[in-house]
């Protein structure tokens, strides 16, 4: 007679294309997988629009951001042992063969990306453990603080986005969407040396951050002034309006970086001409993920102000409808609470 299949508590996306807290089957040791015990996983902004964007497929956990432990190593992986801190690079799972792989360009490979990305189409980090293929984990330091670790994958991906905006050294910075990605753009780009950094935000609650993070402007979208003209834009809110606006302010030969992607482009393509403006897109990381662990481990890119709640599992469905309302700064799950 078989054992009932053991389960645990686990946020899910839904065949129906909802999010709901449910009961899902335990993952169990396999061989050339590793299954980690998750300390904590943050809560994306992507993972709010889940049911709009096709990245996300249905049936799976969410939660990419994941700091956790090493549980157990199935048979045939090297170089893993239980009791190991890792964090989880989402889109680790690369092929190796394809064209982007062979250049180094990671962030194009299909499976790692479309296919088998953590947290998008197989189980992420918003349950008490997960099975991962051994590629996806990173090592972080045992004193790295917890909190530090569970920014890894969120502070990747802002890395990036300032490394595209290329030399912003004494140069004037628009930055649109001031949550987590923006922050943390804003901290990266002081540290590269921008001249002045402008942030465009909404929401009050989210605009208080703003100073803090380096910013020497926090406006509103409405006060934006009419002459504003910036040398580049880090666009992180996904709103077309903001981009928008972000293209009327860049100077001639200006550089928009898009790291935020939501419904309608907002680009205008007379304008993109006019000025020769270079618009550049920003998906995921290379080797922005690894770069980054060390930076937050030694406090270099400082994050534990911007986490303003770490909650159970239980709550996680009420983050996820504060987060919509813009009306907290970065929630993480702490799935032993």
């Amino acid at each position: 007679m078989s054992s009932p299949t053991r389960t645990m508590p686990a946020v899910l996306f839904t065949s129906g294309r909802r999010t709901v807290l449910a009961e899902h089957p335990e993952p169990e040791p396999t061989p050339g997988k590793v299954l980690v015990d998750v300390d904590l996983t943050g809560i994306c902004g992507s993972d709010l629009h889940a049911a709009d964007l096709e990245v996300y497929t249905a049936g799976h956990i969410l939660g990419h951001e994941v700091a956790g432990r090493v549980r157990s190593v199935g048979e045939g992986v090297s170089g893993w042992r239980p009791g190991m801190r890792v964090a989880i690079n989402p889109n680790g799972n690369i092929c190796g063969t394809c064209r982007w792989c062979r250049a180094g360009q990671f962030n194009h490979c299909v499976r790692a990306t479309q296919e088998t990305a953590v947290g998008m189409q197989q189980d992420g980090g918003l349950a008490p453990r997960l099975l991962l293929a051994a590629s996806t984990l990173r090592v972080i330091p045992e004193e790295m603080g917890r909190v530090e670790a569970a920014w890894v994958e969120p502070a990747a991906t802002a890395l990036r986005a300032v490394r595209l905006a290329g030399d912003v050294g004494g140069r004037t910075i628009l930055v649109t969407g001031g949550g987590p990605i923006g922050q943390l753009v804003i901290r990266l780009l002081r540290q590269a040396g921008a001249g002045r950094i402008v942030l465009s935000e909404p929401s009050p609650e989210r605009r208080r951050f703003g100073a803090a993070s380096g910013a020497d402007e926090v406006l509103s979208p409405a006060e934006m002034p009419e002459g504003l003209a910036v040398d580049a834009v880090i666009e992180c809110s996904g709103n077309a309006g903001a981009t928008r606006q972000a293209v009327g302010a860049l100077e001639p030969r200006g550089t928009l970086v898009v790291v935020g992607a939501g419904p309608g482009s907002g680009l205008d393509p007379a304008t993109i001409l006019f000025k020769e403006l270079v618009v550049r897109g920003s998906f995921t990381y290379v080797s922005e993920f690894d770069d980054v662990i060390p930076m937050l481990a030694d406090n270099r890119l400082p994050v534990a102000d911007l986490t303003t709640e770490v909650v159970p599992l239980s709550g996680a469905l009420d983050a996820i409808a504060s987060l919509r309302q813009a009306s907290t700064m970065k929630v993480l799950v702490d799935p032993a609470l």
